[in-house]
């Protein structure tokens, strides 16, 4: 298996005042929803904008620590990780990918520029939203192209991380969808199922129509890079990465059967 690496770097601006709340055994949670602009290329070499917004979440004694502190408009920086949950309701499988904060800071304002959005909410332009993740292919990829011909191609990324208290022997795997456009895509189709893969790229929260008028969710990382790490020797005894089963997820964060729906192509990000 690839070395487990899962990263996340956010400064945003937090677009409400923090939701503080407890768990029944006392642990402070405070969810923070930040919004910011990424500057990308298109296709032609041009810049383009493109908004973002993420809900991130901390725990313990940072989350007291911050939660009567942050307000509305405060540029944020967050570095934690993703996390990936299943669980079950009412017999039908749910899962979800969440922001978990390992650590936050506000940041000084002064001279950076926000906008406000539709619903009158602040967003910062020329914001961080960056992931670095490194795990082991769930699945051969997905490589298909759209009705202009343009390739995207689709990942399911397993990473393994080892952490106090999950499970027996303290670790756990997070799923994560990648997506890679273009030149990326080819070069990402000709990867095989149980390969290791180094991304880096930009966390997306998708919604679109599918073909059957349903409303479809994701949250997924957008390649801007992606790397093929050497191997080390082998080791014995270990197994291939296995994909869950597709399940249905609310919240926004979808990771369901919906794969087979492509968002238009003026929703392209770059």
């Amino acid at each position: 298996m690839a070395r487990g690496l899962n990263r996340v770097f956010l400064i945003g601006t937090l677009t409400a005042r923090p939701d503080m709340r407890y768990t029944p055994g006392g642990m402070a949670i405070l969810d923070l929803n930040l919004a910011g602009q990424d500057t990308l290329l298109d296709a032609s070499g041009q810049e383009r904008e493109v908004p973002w917004y993420h809900r991130v979440r901390l725990l313990g004694r940072q989350a007291e620590m911050w939660g009567d502190i942050l307000e509305r408009g405060q540029l944020v920086f967050v570095e934690g990780r993703l996390e990936y949950r299943q669980w079950e309701r009412e017999g039908e499988k749910r899962s979800e990918v969440q922001i978990r904060a390992d650590f936050i800071d506000p940041l000084e304002g002064r001279g950076r520029e926000t906008l406000e959005d539709a619903r009158g909410q602040p967003r910062l332009r020329h914001a961080l939203n960056q992931v670095i993740l490194m795990g082991n292919l769930t699945r051969d990829p997905d490589l298909r192209y759209t009705p202009q011909g343009t390739a995207v191609a689709r990942l399911g990324l397993a990473i393994n991380e080892r952490r106090p208290g999950q499970g027996p022997d303290g670790e756990r795997t997070h799923f994560i969808e990648v997506q890679a456009w273009r030149d990326l895509a080819e070069w990402a189709g000709e990867l095989k199922r149980g390969e290791g893969l180094l991304v880096i790229g930009r966390l997306v929260n998708d919604s679109w129509t599918s073909s059957t008028g349903e409303r479809r969710f994701q949250t997924r990382v957008e390649a801007l890079r992606l790397e093929r790490p050497t191997r080390g020797p082998e080791r014995t005894g270990g197994s291939r990465p296995q994909e869950p089963e597709r399940s249905v997820q609310t919240g926004g964060v979808d990771i369901d059967e919906g794969l087979e729906d492509f968002p238009p192509e003026e929703d392209l990000p770059f």
